[in-house]
């Protein structure tokens, strides 16, 4: 039986690996798009998209971290970046929609922001001993 100082101990490891690893895959895709697209404005598309994904995916840890506990608990204190973290894909949305006439482009901003699933399919293949 673990305390509960270790399993948020064991929680923050796992979200940082979240947030890491979907920075990662940005960063990845990102080159590769640099690579093979031809209108540099889908790269910067994507990682403006990616960004916000990688905050959204903060955010998500944070709120699932704060699942369980009381506002009295010392945890609780991020618990307002968890709750506003669907103000990222809103930002996104309306960025996009501002600089549409600028170059940023719709579907690779999307595409980027949903890199974190890509994020979280690795987290949950990935063998953990604990």
């Amino acid at each position: 039986m673990t305390s509960g100082s270790e399993q948020q101990e064991k929680f923050a490891k796992r979200r940082l690996a979240l947030v890491s690893d979907t920075l990662y895959f940005s960063v990845l895709l990102a080159s590769l798009l640099w690579i093979v697209a031809p209108n540099p404005f889908v790269t910067i598309s994507y990682l403006f998209g990616a960004l916000s994904g990688t905050a959204y995916s903060y955010g998500l840890g944070k709120y699932v971290e704060t699942i369980g506990g009381s506002i009295d608990d010392e945890g609780a204190e991020g618990a307002g970046v968890g709750q506003a973290r669907f103000a990222f894909l809103i930002l996104l949305f309306v960025a996009v929609g501002k600089f549409r006439a600028q170059g940023l482009l719709e579907i690779p901003s999307i595409m980027g922001f949903f890199t974190y699933q890509l994020a979280s399919l690795g987290q949950g293949l990935r063998e953990i001993d604990d």
